[in-house]
């Protein structure tokens, strides 16, 4: 792959912030919830079962973030190395980033697209900055 040009890591503080926000919100949800209705003696064992799931799936939803701890970008001077897996330049083509905001989320994705795919570098801080300084000398 050549020399290294330039190196992003997982940005911890995003990762965590959001991670807090959406404890937040789900913490709030399940106080009004038992505010609502006080918990007492279960209706059925599909009530409890259906309660469980609804309750892991919470629980995944909030820490989602954390899967991005170990996220890294590295930029080479014939590649790019994107988590564990190298993709030669002349392989990804043209590359550019684009920001989403979605109407049903607080937050908006960033992806670097290439020819062949689109990769997520929401959690990985300053990708485009460090893009930008590796092939083209710019910040």
């Amino acid at each position: 792959m050549g020399r290294k040009l330039a190196q992003a890591h997982a940005n911890m503080g995003k990762i965590l912030f959001r991670t807090a926000i959406r404890l937040t919100l789900a913490g709030v949800i399940v106080f009004a919830g038992i505010r609502g209705n006080p918990p007492g003696k279960p209706v059925s064992i599909l009530a409890v079962l259906l309660a469980t799931l609804i309750a892991l799936i919470a629980l995944a939803w909030v820490f989602f973030p954390l899967v991005h701890c170990g996220d890294q970008l590295a930029f080479y001077e014939t590649g790019i190395v994107i988590g564990k897996r190298p993709w030669p330049l002349n392989q990804l083509g043209k590359i550019s980033f684009m920001d989403v905001k979605n109407n049903y989320s607080l937050f908006g994705q960033t992806y670097m697209c290439t020819e062949i795919r689109r990769f997520n570098v929401t959690y990985i801080k300053d990708a485009k900055k460090n893009f930008n300084r590796a092939y083209f000398n710019e910040i």
